[in-house]
């Protein structure tokens, strides 16, 4: 692990940031819905590129934290003290989240009542059992609406250090 701590993103990092924040809020506000308004033999046909898509975001937030463990990125100088804390406390609670989003909805799919293939292939149901998959669904509605909120803090703490503090803290995104 390299513990120099650099003053911006390597273009990697960039580049999964953006492709993870494309793709989650599509799984949030999109494939979620489509989820949620399908039926019959349509909702496992969406639900397989559903629960593929959320194992592919797994994988890259994995891969993404990990790059951002191996090359560490300096705190904007600027930052208050409680503001660093914060914006560590933030990251790690997004990284989390994204992580028990994909576990609850993997054990939804495993106790629903028609097979879950993950991309059509892969199937992960076990069997049909409300009473153990209903905790799971209440959980993955629960952590998409914190992960939905913590996006919102995410982006407007952005906005008010780069707008109203006059920190330059987008440009080491862009």
């Amino acid at each position: 692990m390299n513990d120099i701590a650099v003053p911006s993103y390597t273009r990697g990092q960039k580049i999964f940031h953006w492709v993870l924040a494309l793709l989650i809020l599509f799984w949030l506000f999109v494939s979620g819905e489509l989820v949620e308004e399908a039926e019959g033999a349509q909702k496992g046909l969406i639900l397989g590129f559903h629960s593929g898509g959320a194992i592919l975001i797994l994988i890259l937030t994995i891969f993404r934290y990990r790059l951002r463990r191996q090359h560490p990125v300096q705190p904007v100088a600027e930052l208050k003290g409680w503001e660093k804390l914060w914006s560590v406390r933030v990251h790690l609670a997004l990284y989390l989240l994204v992580v028990l989003m994909v576990f609850t909805g993997f054990m939804q799919g495993v106790f629903f009542e028609q097979p879950v293939r993950i991309f059509g292939l892969i199937n992960i149901t076990a069997g049909h059992n409300e009473t153990l998959m209903e905790p799971f669904h209440e959980g993955h509605e629960i952590i998409a609406t914190l992960l939905k909120l913590l996006i919102a803090v995410h982006v407007l703490a952005g906005l008010k250090h780069q707008f109203v503090d006059r920190q330059p803290v987008l440009k080491r995104m862009f």
